[in-house]
């Protein structure tokens, strides 16, 4: 997969912008705040429905408009497709594919592919877990569009679940119809996350040993609220009904694939709370570069890899494994100088210069 023409108006800094981008690498250079990432961003909100950098839609909307627009035709194995996103202020984004209107968002999980790293994405070593399961979440949405839709149930669920804990109704017998629900729709998020990590954990820790040389072993597993079983349908329906007086207590529920987490292991030390800051960036590194060939191999085609100002923050070694992701598909990279671009060696490479709201193509 590789995306073909890019258009913009009134999105970010952007008041009108067309783009031909090549299905090889293409480089956006500029000084900060001057629409780098925001050309990255248009292609992440077309893929998830979703910005990585603010949960505020009207933030995308051009200061002074009152609407905005993005338009991307890609290429894929099936054909051409096309993603278009409308927002107006104060009202939901209108989202549409080969100019159908998508009615439900789950229809528009891989129509685009892309895999996105950037210095937000050290969150999914450092930060909480409910980083890691958005990371969980995104991923999975992108290659099973089905699974978005049992997350929207589970979620509906669990927020009618809390909602009843936290009312003055306190018969547990109550809440017995929304723990049917949420033990049947979780143990199927729960399935498809286990089944995930596996796979992503072995190529992580293939990836980290190339990096690092043989040096540091990176484990990554799944560390579920509910330890898995045979029958994780029924293991979720006695944890919510062993924790009943004590989520009545609290008003929340405190079992569940809402409350899962990966746990991250450089030899002996958890990564997340003992590893350096190089250490966390490698061990984010290598679990998004292994999203790439698990996409191509789950769907199909491969993904778009999108790259945002990380070249500066990494050594040779970990920037030689960037380098081999972005020669097997396309690739939209940041950063702030076009110095070292010559050295990579990739060919079908575009450059554009960003200043300002305006780009252009510029050799190097």
């Amino acid at each position: 997969m590789y995306i073909k023409t890019l258009k913009l108006m009134n999105f970010r800094n952007y008041s009108g912008l067309r783009l031909s981008l090549s299905p090889g690498l293409n480089v956006f250079v500029g000084d900060n705040a001057q629409g780098k990432t925001n050309i990255l961003e248009a292609v992440f909100v077309s893929t998830y429905a979703r910005s990585h950098r603010t949960t505020k839609d009207d933030q995308l909307i051009m200061n002074g408009a009152n609407e905005s627009y993005i338009g991307l035709t890609a290429q894929t194995n099936e054909g051409e497709v096309t993603v278009e996103v409308k927002r107006q202020r104060s009202l939901p984004s209108r989202f549409s594919v080969d100019s159908k209107p998508v009615k439900r968002l789950g229809d528009l999980m891989g129509s685009i592919n892309a895999c996105l790293f950037s210095p937000e994405s050290l969150s999914i070593v450092k930060g909480s877990p409910e980083d890691r399961r958005r990371f969980l979440d995104m991923a999975l949405s992108q290659l099973h569009p089905q699974y978005f839709y049992r997350l929207v149930q589970y979620n509906t669920a669990l927020k009618q679940r809390n909602a009843l804990l936290k009312s003055d109704v306190r018969d547990p017998a109550q809440l017995l119809m929304w723990d049917a629900l949420l033990a049947s729709h979780g143990a199927q998020l729960m399935a498809a996350r286990e089944a995930f990590v596996r796979d992503l954990a072995q190529r992580a820790s293939r990836l980290h040993l190339s990096i690092t040389q043989g040096k540091e072993v990176l484990r990554v597993s799944y560390a579920p609220s509910v330890e898995p079983s045979d029958d994780m349908e029924r293991s979720l329906l006695d944890a919510l009904s062993r924790c009943v007086e004590d989520d009545l207590r609290r008003g929340f529920t405190t079992r569940g694939p809402h409350r899962d987490d990966i746990a991250l292991w450089l030899n002996d030390s958890d990564v997340r709370f003992f590893g350096s800051q190089g250490q966390q960036r490698t061990a984010a590194l290598a679990l998004k570069l292994s999203e790439v060939p698990l996409v191509r191999e789950t769907r199909g085609d491969t993904p778009v890899l999108l790259l945002d100002d990380v070249f500066s923050e990494l050594d040779d070694a970990r920037r030689d494994e960037l380098v081999k992701a972005m020669s097997q598909c396309q690739c939209l990279l940041t950063c702030t100088s076009v110095e070292g671009l010559k050295c990579m060696g990739l060919p079908r490479t575009k450059v554009f210069a960003c200043r300002g709201g305006a780009v252009e193509e510029m050799t190097i």
